[in-house]
């Protein structure tokens, strides 16, 4: 049973794409996918994985395991689960450099000091000795991204990196990723639910909705003039400065699981524009003269 499909995604080096939608609708499926480190029953039926040109499908797991921390890294939500609470952050820092930079343990150990204070841990050489419950929420985070960074990636996966801090450090570590990704060049899958965060860090934007791209194209496009019913919904959920409320708009339902989906548009039960059509078959992922692609019935009848 297809869990994603139909995407078709593309960044190019030194820009940031974000992935948008609901807990559910496949956003960290798709990042597994590029990693390729799916659970055991899953896995890519079709399609091209392509880094300049390689389909990363198809390559074997010693082969995925020189390109895994290398030319694609990833910065999970969550840092305690993804550090090994038994190592210092120094030492899980240095063993991606030791595996694929081939330096000595001495070299390991300073470059992975510096790389702490570039992402601007005080005291770097003290932290570096350091076991992750002994940090901070925020330099935990911190810390990731420099593990991320240790071997000068191509493609960074940021999976809801901010969600687990607080304004003031999302903020701080938002600016950070900026920064570095202007010193290195490298692009950026930054997955969320947040716009009010992707509006910060995103150049394009896909908005993702039951294992599908339901609308896609430039930040501006997307935040100042969205098309389909989702996007709209989603950023009326978006706490403004400039809008005063009592409550915030929800969405009405959830996010139908694979086994709930059939052939029509999976949102339509949660749209207040939904029509006969939208019951009968899935709408295309096309672009209307003049603005850019979305797949509904009702949005693409008015072209």
């Amino acid at each position: 049973m297809p869990v994603v499909e139909a995407v078709n995604l593309a960044i190019a080096r030194g820009s940031t794409l974000a992935l948008v939608g609901e807990s559910g609708c496949g956003k960290s499926l798709i990042a597994s996918s590029i990693m390729q480190l799916l659970p055991p029953f899953g896995r890519v039926n079709r399609g091209v994985i392509s880094l300049d040109g390689q389909n990363l499908a198809s390559l074997d797991e010693r082969s995925l395991q020189k390109i895994r921390g290398n030319r694609i890294a990833m910065i999970f939500q969550e840092p305690m689960s993804a550090l090994n609470p038994v190592f210092t952050v120094g030492a899980q820092i240095a063993e991606s450099l030791l595996l694929h930079m081939e330096l000595d343990n001495k070299a390991a150990r300073q470059r992975s000091i510096e790389l702490l204070e570039s992402v601007g841990i005080p005291d770097p050489q003290v932290r570096a000795g350091n076991y992750p419950h002994e940090l901070s929420g925020g330099m935990r985070q911190r810390v990731l991204i420099a593990m991320a960074l240790a071997c000068e990636p191509d493609l960074i996966i940021a999976d809801e990196p901010t969600t687990a801090l607080d304004v003031t450090i999302q903020a701080q570590i938002l600016d950070l990723l900026h920064d570095l990704q202007e010193r290195h060049g490298a692009a950026i899958l930054f997955i969320s639910h947040d716009f009010g965060v992707v509006s910060q860090m995103a150049d394009d934007i896909a908005v993702m909705y039951a294992g599908r791209i339901i609308e896609q194209g430039s930040a501006a496009e997307i935040l100042e003039s969205p098309t389909h019913p989702y996007t709209r919904a989603l950023l009326a959920t978006t706490p403004r400065l400039d809008h005063k409320a009592d409550r915030l708009p929800a969405i009405v339902g959830r996010v139908p699981s694979p086994f709930e989906r059939d052939a029509g548009c999976h949102f339509r039960k949660r749209c207040d524009h939904a029509v006969a059509q939208c019951a009968a078959s899935y709408p295309e992922l096309i672009a209307r003269v003049g603005s850019h692609p979305c797949a509904c019935h009702v949005v693409n009848a008015n072209v």
